[in-house]
C-alpha cells in the first residue's frame, strides 16, 4: 500500500505548482537524517547502549557508506524526474526493475534464475505494464519529457544496482537490522547534505528549504521514511527481486 501511494505522493506534494516549490535535497536530507535518528532508537531498544554504541562504529559505517551514497543519488534522480514527467510515466518505466535486478543478480551476485523464473518475471513485468498503461489511457495522457524519461531510467538502474550491492552487504554483516540501517543512513543523510549545499546553495541562493507545507511533511514520512524502512527490511529478510515484486504489485 504505501509503494502504490509513493510515487503520487511525490506529484501531490508539487500542489498545483508546475515543479516543487520545496528543495529537493532538502527532502531527501531530513527523510535520511530522521532514518537515522530511528535506526538509533530501535538499535537501543532492541540491544541497548552496546548496539547503540555499534551504530557510530567507524568500521560498519565504512562498510556501508559507499551503498548510502549510491541510494543518495538514486533518490535524487527519482525527485528530479517527478518535476518533468507525472507519476503514471514514472511508474511505467519502472516496471523494467525486475528484470533488470534479476540481470544485476547474476552479474554481481551469482545467483540465477531458472527458465520459469525468467517465464514469470518477464509475465509479472508485462502485466503491471499494460495495467498502468490501460488504466493510464482510460483516464488522460501521460506527461512526456525526454529530459524527464532520462533521469527517471538513470533511477531505476540506481535502484536495481544498490538493490543488489545492499542485499549483498546486509546478508554478509552479522550486526542487528537497526545498526546496519542506521550505518547505511548515515553516510546516505551526508550525501543529501552535500548535494542541498551545492545545488541549493553555492549553485542556488542559499534557500537551501524552499517552501516547506504540510504535504511537504507528508511526503517526507508517509513516503520516504516508510518506504525506506520496508525496502531495507525485505532486503535483509528477503532479496532485491522480492523487494521490487513488492513494488511492482504496489
Amino acid at each position: 500500500i504505501q509503494r502504490a501511494c509513493h510515487n503520487s505522493f511525490i506529484e501531490w506534494a508539487k500542489g498545483d505548482a508546475d515543479t516543487a516549490l520545496y528543495t529537493v535535497s532538502s527532502v531527501i536530507f531530513v527523510s535520511q537524517a530522521v532514518c537515522v535518528v530511528i535506526g538509533w532508537l530501535l538499535a537501543y531498544s532492541g540491544g541497548g547502549a552496546a548496539d547503540l554504541a555499534k551504530c557510530r562504529d567507524v568500521g560498519i559505517l565504512k562498510k556501508f557508506a559507499h551503498i548510502g551514497m549510491i541510494y543518495a543519488m538514486g533518490d535524487i534522480f527519482e525527485m528530479e524526474s517527478v518535476n518533468y514527467i507525472d507519476s503514471s510515466t514514472y511508474t511505467v518505466l519502472s516496471q523494467s526493475k525486475l528484470i533488470t535486478t534479476a540481470l544485476l543478480m547474476w552479474l554481481i551476485d551469482g545467483t540465477k534464475q531458472n527458465i520459469m523464473q525468467w517465464f514469470i518475471l518477464f509475465t509479472t513485468s508485462s502485466g503491471m505494464l499494460e495495467y498502468v498503461l490501460v488504466g493510464k489511457a482510460k483516464g488522460g495522457g501521460m506527461t512526456f519529457s525526454p529530459f524527464g524519461v532520462t533521469l527517471a531510467l538513470v533511477k531505476v538502474v540506481i535502484s536495481c544496482y544498490v538493490a543488489v550491492l545492499n542485499q549483498k552487504a546486509l546478508k554478509k554483516d552479522s550486526n542487528p537490522f537497526p545498526v546496519q540501517f542506521s550505518a547505511l543512513k548515515v553516510s546516505w543523510a551526508a550525501t543529501s547534505f552535500g548535494y542541498m549545499i551545492i545545488k541549493d546553495g553555492f549553485m542556488g541562493d542559499w534557500n537551501l528549504f524552499g517552501e516547506w507545507t504540510f504535504r511537504t511533511v507528508v511526503l517526507v514520512f508517509a513516503g520516504f521514511i516508510l518506504k525506506t524502512l520496508f525496502n531495507q527490511y525485505l532486503l535483509k529478510v528477503l532479496d532485491a527481486i522480492w523487494k521490487n515484486i513488492s513494488e511492482a504489485i504496489g
